[in-house]
């Protein structure tokens, strides 16, 4: 009986101090604060991008690097009250729809073979196909989504955007908590 109850706390215990597992971008979890979501970013050689954050709303931070092998405006999203990172995107800018389309296809099928298929989604968006993938942990417990889609440059026709947007599901519900309330 003792050994029992030994084992019962053991497992209690060793459940408790579980960390909560979050989504990767660029294998950096989204966790933490922008600070140290920065500092790694820029030891994977990216670099901040002053103009562009200027460029945009507060809790948004833009650097310039690599996504899947392509230059990419990088955006990561933090709480302006914690500074903790909940979410990430790759912005990858493509000449003509043909190009776009061959980005969208190999990250695509990164995606699946990283995720699977069995809890993406599929829909049309822009005239363009848009793909959802949710991440589990090894428990089967939702950690995050992965978003891909392309957009249409609004100020060149000519231009498209691949994006792929990372979001960590236990970051978001403290973000979104934390969000004034629209009056």
């Amino acid at each position: 009986m003792r050994t029992f109850f030994l084992s019962l706390l053991l497992l209690l215990s060793l459940s408790s101090t579980a960390q909560t597992e979050h989504v990767r971008f660029l294998g950096i979890p989204l966790d933490g604060t922008i600070q140290q979501f920065q500092d790694e970013l820029t030891a994977k050689d990216c670099n901040y991008d002053q103009a562009t954050s200027d460029l945009l709303p507060k809790g948004i931070i833009a650097f310039k690097g690599t996504y899947a092998g392509n230059e990419a405006l990088l955006m990561v999203f933090h709480d302006e009250t914690t500074n903790v990172v909940y979410q990430a995107k790759a912005v990858i800018t493509c000449q003509g729809e043909d190009s776009c389309e061959v980005i969208f296809n190999k990250i695509n099928e990164q995606l699946q073979t990283e995720h699977g298929t069995f809890l993406s989604t599929k829909s049309i968006q822009y005239g363009h196909e848009t793909y959802g993938y949710t991440i589990l942990s090894p428990e089967r417990v939702v950690i995050g989504d992965i978003g891909l889609f392309v957009t249409k440059d609004e100020n060149n026709p000519n231009v498209y955007l691949v994006q792929v947007q990372y979001t960590d599901t236990a970051n978001m519900r403290i973000h979104e908590k934390l969000k004034p309330e629209d009056t």
